[in-house]
């Protein structure tokens, strides 16, 4: 009995200590000098309540809600700016860029509400988006994992100070102006410390059939876009200071399951699932009191799949694009997300009412999908590379992770050794056609299509 007792106590100190030590190895895996690439501003959400203030600022263009319009620019610039960069000007192109962006700003913050001023906005709304293609290429091709989800945690704690902030203190109809402002000044210095340096690695690299270790990524970054883009458009039912505040609670418990089922992206991604479905609920069925009280705070873990969305992102496609393909798949991810920004915006504007009901089966649905697709999408979208991890560890963990099997797990031994075919069947005790049968086997598996992919991805540092 006593024995019990004592395991009982010492559990959650053992849990504890496991804790601080998961956050002292993310922490010593920080490069302060990398805080330009973390800082993601430009992509930091714009919360419920914020486009009403933004509205209050803008006049309309050929009877279209501006704010509407100035989301598509946006998207459009995502890609279509980061076109026309190249490794050996990206440091000088994205300084002009930057700067043209703030300065485009500033005009559009003098200019009395007029369609001019709309134009302004849109010229700005591109060039914004423009710095935000930017700052995800910075994001996936100069950090590391822990240091992609420092910088999306940076820049959600950066949005819900913000609204605590403007719930104590009241800035009126400027408030949705003074978050931009605050979103350009931050992305403008950051995007001015680019380096040509960080990013030398790509001028060599090449990419072959990696398409289907970029979709499942695309797909969780897509379904997090098109439930945050519905949610955006229903009105805030409780003050910014309550829903800053649960949404930094929110924040803090997701980051301790994070820490505490060492680095799994996952339960961040089933909790924005499961928070966002509460919160469409509640407001379809109890729009207002309590109803809309629980949706507020479940509301927090929007910035779940935030963090998630973009951490899977830029870890997917510093790994597996190189210059070219990047660009692809920029222009082609956010223009494409254009659909997810038009159709809840016509959904608003046709049946206002119905919005908190299409959010609801929306959400719900594509949960449910998300549930069914776990199995096949975990070897590819969770396998993350926890810190500090020995060879012996990464090879284990993606042997497991792409269910290889016994005699898989020794012919992949014997390929990263270098050993021909006719070595590996010496060694193995088969023959060299069932070596070629396995290695087929293994390819298929990992997703890769030759011996030099394999050996990238399982004994990169990366």
């Amino acid at each position: 009995m006593p024995s019990r007792l004592t395991r009982f106590f010492q559990e959650p100190c053992k849990q504890k200590d496991a804790l601080l030590q998961s956050f002292r190895t993310l922490k010593q895996e920080l490069r302060p000098e990398r805080m330009k690439y973390m800082l993601i501003f430009s992509l930091a959400p714009i919360f419920p309540g914020m486009k009403n203030s933004l509205i209050a600022d803008a006049c309309p263009l050929f009877g279209v809600d501006s704010i509407f319009l100035m989301g598509i620019g946006y998207s459009l610039g995502i890609g279509l700016l980061f076109a026309f960069a190249s490794l050996k000007s990206l440091a000088r192109y994205v300084r002009w860029v930057a700067m043209l962006m703030a300065g485009v700003f500033a005009l559009w913050m003098i200019l009395p509400i007029s369609p001019l001023a709309t134009w302004i906005g849109i010229i700005f709304s591109l060039l914004l988006g423009g710095c935000s293609g930017f700052q995800i290429f910075g994001f996936s091709w100069a950090l590391r994992d822990t240091e992609r989800l420092a910088g999306a945690v940076i820049t959600s704690v950066f949005t819900l100070l913000f609204q605590v902030f403007i719930g104590i203190v009241s800035l009126g109809k400027k408030s949705g102006l003074v978050f931009v402002a605050l979103q350009v000044i931050v992305s403008a210095r950051c995007l001015m410390l680019y380096q040509n340096e960080d990013f030398t690695c790509l001028e060599k690299k090449s990419i072959r059939n990696h398409g289907k270790l970029l979709a499942p990524t695309l797909f969780f970054f897509f379904v997090h876009r098109a439930v945050v883009f519905f949610y955006s458009h229903l009105p805030a039912t409780h003050s910014q200071l309550i829903i800053g505040f649960f949404g930094l609670m929110v924040l803090v418990l997701g980051l301790t399951i994070y820490l505490a089922a060492k680095f799994n992206i996952w339960h961040m991604c089933n909790m924005f699932f499961a928070g966002m479905t509460v919160a469409f609920i509640f407001r379809h069925l109890l729009s207002d009191g309590f109803g809309g009280l629980i949706a507020s705070v479940t509301q927090g873990f929007s910035y779940m799949g935030f963090i998630a969305s973009y951490y899977l992102l830029g870890h997917a496609l510093g790994r597996f694009t190189n210059l070219r393909l990047f660009k692809w798949v920029l222009a082609v991810v956010f223009n494409f997300s254009l659909l997810l920004h038009t159709i809840p915006g016509m959904v608003a504007r046709i049946a206002p009412q119905a919005m908190s009901l299409v959010g609801t089966l929306l959400t719900t649905g594509l949960f449910v999908l998300f549930m069914l697709l776990t199995p096949l999408l975990s070897r590819q979208l969770f396998v993350m590379t926890p810190v500090q991890e020995t060879p012996q560890e990464k090879f284990r963990r993606l042997v497991l992770a792409y269910g290889l099997t016994t005699r898989e797990e020794e012919v992949t031994e014997c390929l990263l050794k270098g050993l021909t075919y006719k070595q590996c069947a010496a060694e193995l005790h088969i023959s060299q056609n069932t070596v070629k049968f396995h290695t087929l086997n293994v390819y298929r598996k990992a997703g890769v299509a030759s011996r030099g992919e394999l050996i990238v991805l399982f004994l990169d540092d990366e």
